[in-house]
C-alpha cells in the first residue's frame, strides 16, 4: 500500500509535502478533503482535523508537515534536501521555519480571510495588517539570499526551506501580484520565487488527489 497524504490542494503546508515528496520521487496516494466537510476518518488521523497528515501503510499517521518532510527525509535519504554540514543545516532548519511562520502563514491566513470573511473577534483591519506584513520581509530575505553562493536558501543546495516556499512562489503571483518583491530593489528574492515557480517539483502545489469520502 502507498502511503496516504491526507491533503487540500489550496493548503500551503500540504502543498509544502507535495513538493517535497516530489523532489524525492516519493509516490503518495492523495486523499483530497474538503475543509468544510471533513472526513470521519481525518479526525481520527490528527484531532484537530487539519491537513496535511500521513497515514502510512500499517495505519499510523504522521501529523504536521515539517514532522512528515523529517519522515521523508530519514525513510528516503536520496537526494538529500538538507546540507550534509550540521552548521548549514542548522541554519537551513532555521530558515525553513522562519518561512513557515513570516512568509506563508500570514499570506495564505491573508488571502484565506480576504476570500471566506473575517473572524468575529478579527480587528477590522486583519487583512491589511497581514498582507502588509509580507511587503517587510522582503529585505531581510534579500539580505540572507545575499550571505550564501548560491539561488537557494542554503546557497548551491536546494533544500526544505525553499520547498516551504514554494506554495508562496506560485500563488503570490496568481492571487495578488502587487505583494511580490520589485525585482529592482530586492532582486535576489525575485530571482528566487522565480527559480522556485520554474522548479518543476512546483507543479505539485497544484496536484490534487481523490475526493475524500464524507460519512
Amino acid at each position: 500500500m502507498t502511503p496516504r497524504l491526507w491533503t487540500f490542494r489550496r493548503s500551503p503546508f500540504a502543498g509544502k509535502v507535495r513538493v517535497a515528496a516530489a523532489e524525492k520521487g516519493v509516490e503518495l496516494e492523495l486523499v483530497e478533503i474538503h475543509p468544510a466537510k471533513r472526513p470521519p476518518r481525518l479526525k481520527e488521523l490528527n484531532v484537530t482535523g487539519r491537513v496535511p497528515v500521513l497515514e502510512l501503510e500499517d495505519g499510523r499517521a504522521i501529523r504536521e508537515s515539517s514532522v512528515i518532510c523529517e519522515w521523508l527525509e530519514e525513510t528516503h535519504p536520496e537526494p538529500p534536501l538538507w546540507p550534509a554540514d550540521p552548521a548549514d543545516r542548522g541554519r537551513a532548519r532555521g530558515w525553513a521555519r522562519w518561512v513557515d511562520d513570516e512568509l506563508t502563514a500570514n499570506f495564505f491566513l491573508a488571502m484565506r480571510k480576504f476570500a471566506f470573511g473575517t473572524a468575529p473577534d478579527d480587528p477590522e483591519d486583519i487583512v491589511e495588517r497581514l498582507i502588509g506584513r509580507l511587503p517587510r520581509r522582503w529585505p531581510k530575505l534579500e539580505a540572507a539570499l545575499g550571505e550564501v553562493d548560491g539561488p537557494w536558501l542554503a546557497g548551491e543546495r536546494y533544500t526544505y526551506a525553499d520547498a516551504s516556499a514554494a506554495p508562496l512562489a506560485v500563488r503570490i503571483v496568481e492571487w495578488a501580484p502587487q505583494l511580490a518583491p520589485d525585482p529592482g530593489e530586492h532582486p535576489r528574492v525575485d530571482a528566487w520565487l522565480t527559480a522556485l515557480r520554474e522548479r518543476p517539483s512546483s507543479a505539485a502545489v497544484d496536484a490534487a488527489g481523490e475526493k475524500a469520502e464524507v460519512a
